[in-house]
């Protein structure tokens, strides 16, 4: 007799559909999975949040996280109309930045934008001073970024993709800490647009290293570094 294999197939329910639940990341139903992976990383990272902070589109990770460590606040956008902007400047041109002039460099969900991005990261490593922090957050899984259109939205970064970039674009980077974040369910409700309010604690804290959600890293300027002279 032949044993026929058992065969579990999945309960889809209101899964088995072609749009997500929200075409905003879950912003409209809540928090968006990715960003409570970000806070968790800036949380640990909080004490790099200081003296002259650079921050892309606004400082409010700067404000959230730095607080009177941070002595003043720079924000970085290639957008003139942004008022909050006080740096016009394209990250993927060479020489956009001023040369070691921060402390910190909040460099969070950006690089994805950029077509040249060891360009980008020597603009950001540049800026920073000797003994200056460069924190970096980039999309692992996520949908394409509908505004400003998929064809805005270039790269992903698993963890090992983050290091081995970081590895090629900064030889001379000092001490390095990646980290991935999410899980096969965290990736698919984030792919779908539910919210973090969704879900509960414990499937939002569990990490797989097969389905991260998001890739950081926390690089130290190392204090011999070039352009010392200029801090």
């Amino acid at each position: 007799m032949r044993l026929r294999r058992l065969v579990l197939r999945p309960r889809w329910g209101n899964l088995r559909r072609q749009r997500p639940f929200s075409d905003h990341f879950g912003n409209d139903r809540g928090t968006p999975v990715d960003r409570v992976y970000i806070d968790r990383f800036l949380a640990d990272h909080a004490a790099d949040v200081r003296g002259q902070a650079l921050e892309v589109g606004d400082a409010g990770y700067i404000r959230r996280y730095g607080g009177s460590a941070v002595t003043s606040s720079d924000v970085l956008d290639i957008n003139p109309g942004n008022g909050a902007a006080t740096i016009v400047a394209d990250l993927g041109q060479p020489g956009s930045l001023p040369d070691a002039r921060f402390d910190c460099f909040l460099l969070i969900q950006t690089l994805q934008y950029v077509a040249d991005v060891p360009t980008a990261l020597g603009n950001a490593w540049r800026s920073l001073r000797p003994g200056g922090v460069l924190l970096v957050c980039v999309p692992a899984i996520s949908r394409l970024d509908p505004d400003p259109g998929p064809d805005h939205d270039l790269h992903r970064f698993p963890p090992a993709g983050l290091a081995a970039t970081l590895r090629a674009t900064l030889p001379e980077a000092g001490q390095q800490r990646i980290v991935g974040y999410g899980n096969l369910l965290a990736a698919v409700a984030f792919l779908y647009g539910i919210a973090a309010e969704e879900l509960r604690p414990e499937e939002l804290a569990a990490y797989d290293p097969h389905f991260p959600v998001l890739a950081a890293a926390r690089v130290v300027k190392p204090a011999g570094s070039a352009r010392q002279d200029l801090a």
